[in-house]
């Protein structure tokens, strides 16, 4: 949410741009006739001028172009004599090389071999009379005006152009998770000048029935050619041709000038069609109409990937795919999609100007809205998904009152693994050297990691409880990510509770339950300067079931993997979570995004050894889970894993499909999602700053919140989130390995 504060912010002031006049030196083509300014060679002339640290001018075939990189490799390339975005790859992996090339750009053909057709293109179309429709930029040249960094993480080349009595200004802008493009339109003549125009961007996307558009639910459209442009892959008639959508199919889209409302959040672009999306030109004649939303999302499954496109400025957004007309161009498929204000022309007064502008951007290694599960297309149901609901075994089989709970709490049993009284001075003699110091609390240990950039995380010992996550934040320090509180015990010990924990079950063909509680240090791998690894083990008294916890510190991540091994000769079952307790400044103040269209079931607060449930949140009060309370008397579960919960009136309140893309958490709530994305991200507005919750393995996500009724930032201030298999036990077979982690993403940097 910050990184999206500070491109709103950026291209407010971007479309409103003002810069010193510099000496321009035109960047050519060789078959242009106009001369240079210089005696240099293009390239270095504009590299001599405009070069920064991150902005390079080069030559191909002798045209110009600029490429700008970014601090974490993101990339795009710039065409300068036509100012054609042909390539931008930005990093969307944790991995190193985790960049990918996302515009879909392809050689022009004809005797100009030089340039290309599809990746990002300014269209400016002449609409003053009905007979001029051609390009205002046909026959310019584009050259640069100037050039702007800011300490590699943001990266600016505007260009210029000159046409009739229009001058142009495009400013093409590069931020680590995101690539902007601006333009602005002065009017010098004397007479009203009206233009069409659009800033299309062809993108590239592995399959072609994995292929969507997400967020226009809700929205008017209509069948509707591109603007004709240079740049276009598809002409305007070859856009609108009719194509069957199988063999016993017809065309799907309504005829042109016909308007349609979008009723699916999500649009499938495995057929062939060319749309408009905007509010019918008879509708903006009212004082109030509905316009197409500012934003929407490109998704494409193959690679599990989304970006986000805006608009701001244009008044429409173009929607093309091409259907089987893509196989022409080779194997991948795309589309084509920007703002655009096609229908209704901007009329542009003399003195005047118009600005406008498209983001793309993305939260692919932070998780915004990724909407990938199995399920993917079936997210235009709106009716829930029905999963059997199982006891939780940390809960006692009888009736509880809640005000009582922790005492009533029945616990499976816990088979203590034998091991020797930790040695601090032996821990740190033989796992020294890896950037983990060891510290004695009475018969515990604390191990503390800490990375060269700041990143720090404790975890003792033997609980295997990680008490700390500390993250350096775009401001410089570094901030605390885990909630944890500290309690005088009944026996006047100190009761460490909240941090990131394991809470696991397991079961028998004897239905003998055992869960892991003492975790004996195995290894230490990595170093300080990149990751620290801390491995952990736990096994049963048998040694039959054995789990091993990997804790990984990174610089921008902390991230807990166990495996389970069944090492015995009948089949294992078991539940659990990795359930992590994230502070903020209040629930009130914290929301969820990415968890829309995601089935949930309303379920009791999950209880763990280490989990915080405040005093108050009982079957008295008012909210959603203390009518789950009453509704439920915990009579709905039946003891015993794998048995489903009788069917009753409060079932249909029990679950439910997410329908909000940006939740606000400042209610009381347990949940468990299914069918959710596998990353999503919690942002606090109070704190100003986001944590990028993501999983594998996992198929479930616990969520819960203890409401906004306590202080601010105080020892309720924390949200639950859980990477869970409850609703659906995993079963182990003989010699079989289980393997499942949660991701804790800092995108604050």
């Amino acid at each position: 949410m910050l990184t999206r504060l500070f491109f709103l912010q950026t291209m407010a002031s971007l479309l409103s741009f003002s810069l010193p006049k510099p000496n321009i030196i035109k960047a050519v083509s060789a078959s242009s006739a106009t001369p240079t300014t210089t005696t240099l060679p293009t390239s270095e002339a504009l590299d001599e001028k405009f070069g920064r640290k991150g902005i390079k001018f080069s030559e191909s075939n002798n045209v110009p172009f600029v490429e700008l990189t970014v601090r974490n490799g993101s990339s795009l390339k710039l065409r300068i004599p036509d100012a054609h975005v042909t390539s931008y790859k930005p990093k969307v992996y944790w991995k190193d090389d985790g960049l990918e090339e996302i515009l879909y750009t392809v050689p022009a053909a004809g005797t100009d071999s030089t340039k290309f057709k599809g990746g990002i293109g300014l269209v400016i179309n002449d609409a003053t009379e009905k007979s001029s429709k051609g390009s205002l930029l046909s026959g310019y040249d584009w050259t640069v005006k100037d050039a702007d960094n800011d300490a590699i993480d943001a990266l600016q080349v505007e260009l210029s152009c000159t046409a009739g009595t229009l001058d142009i200004s495009y400013v093409v802008s590069l931020y680590p998770v995101s690539i902007a493009t601006a333009v602005i339109v002065r009017n010098n003549g004397r007479k009203d000048v009206s233009l069409t125009s659009a800033i299309l961007s062809h993108l590239n996307f592995k399959k072609r029935s994995r292929t969507a558009i997400h967020g226009l639910r809700g929205c008017s459209y209509c069948s509707h050619p591109p603007l004709s442009s240079p740049f276009e892959l598809l002409s305007p008639s070859e856009a609108m041709k009719t194509e069957s959508s199988g063999w016993f199919g017809s065309d799907n889209e309504e005829k042109p000038g016909v308007w349609t409302k979008q009723d699916v959040p999500i649009t499938m672009l495995k057929d062939k069609l060319s749309r408009v999306y905007a509010a019918p030109p008879s509708e903006r004649l009212k004082p109030i109409f509905d316009t197409p939303p500012s934003k929407y999302e490109t998704l494409d499954q193959g690679r599990e990937l989304s970006f986000r496109v805006i608009r701001m400025g244009f008044q429409d957004i173009y929607l093309s795919s091409p259907g089987s007309l893509a196989e022409k161009y080779g194997r991948d498929y795309f589309i084509c999609t920007g703002p655009a204000s096609m229908l209704v022309p901007v009329v542009i007064k003399p003195g005047e100007n118009w600005r406008g502008a498209q983001v793309i951007e993305h939260d692919n290694f932070m998780a915004y809205s990724s909407l990938f599960s199995p399920s993917f297309t079936h997210f235009s149901s709106a009716r829930p998904i029905s999963h059997h609901l199982y006891y939780h075994p940390y809960l006692s089989s009888t009736s509880l009152q809640y005000n009582n709970i922790r005492k009533e709490l029945s616990l499976p049993y816990v088979a203590s693994v034998p091991y020797q009284p930790i040695n601090v001075d032996y821990l740190e003699g033989e796992f020294s050297g890896h950037g983990v110091t060891f510290e004695g609390i009475g018969d515990n240990c604390v191990a503390k990691m800490g990375l060269d950039n700041g990143s720090t995380a404790t975890l003792m010992l033997p609980s295997g409880l990680i008490t700390s996550y500390k993250a350096p934040m775009w401001h410089g320090s570094t901030v605390e990510l885990l909630h944890t509180s500290v309690s005088e015990g009944d026996d006047g010990e100190a009761v460490i509770q909240g941090g990131v924990s394991l809470a696991l079950n397991y079961e028998d063909d004897n239905e003998v339950p055992w869960s892991p509680s003492t975790w004996v240090l195995r290894d230490i791998r990595g170093n300080s300067k990149d990751s620290i690894k801390v491995e952990l083990i736990s096994s049963d008294t048998d040694n039959m079931v054995e789990t091993r916890h990997i804790v990984t510190l990174g610089e921008d991540i902390l991230t807990s993997e166990i495996s389970v091994t069944n090492s015995n000769s009948s089949p294992l079952q078991w539940t659990g979570s990795i359930i992590s307790h994230l502070t903020v400044s209040s629930p009130e103040a914290t929301y969820a995004l990415g968890l829309e269209g995601s089935n949930f079931h309303n379920v009791p607060p999950f209880l763990s050894n280490f989990g915080i449930i405040p005093s108050d949140f009982d079957e008295e009060n008012d909210s959603e889970i203390g009518q789950l309370w009453k509704q439920m008397g915990l009579k709905g579960f039946f003891s015993g894993l794998g048995q489903r919960n009788k069917k009753n009136a409060s079932e249909e309140e029990m679950e439910g499909e997410e329908d909000d893309g940006y939740k606000q958490l400042n209610e009381q709530m347990s949940r468990i999602y299914t069918c959710a994305p596998r990353f999503f991200t919690l942002i606090d507005r109070g704190r100003r700053n986001s944590v990028v919750v993501g999983r594998d393995g996992f198929d479930e996500v616990y969520m819960y919140s203890p409401g906004s009724s306590h202080e601010i930032y105080g020892e309720y201030s924390f949200i639950c989130v859980g990477q869970s298999t409850m609703l659906k036990p995993i079963m182990l077979g003989p010699g079989e390995v289980w393997r499942g982690s949660q991701h804790l993403h800092n995108p604050n940097m």
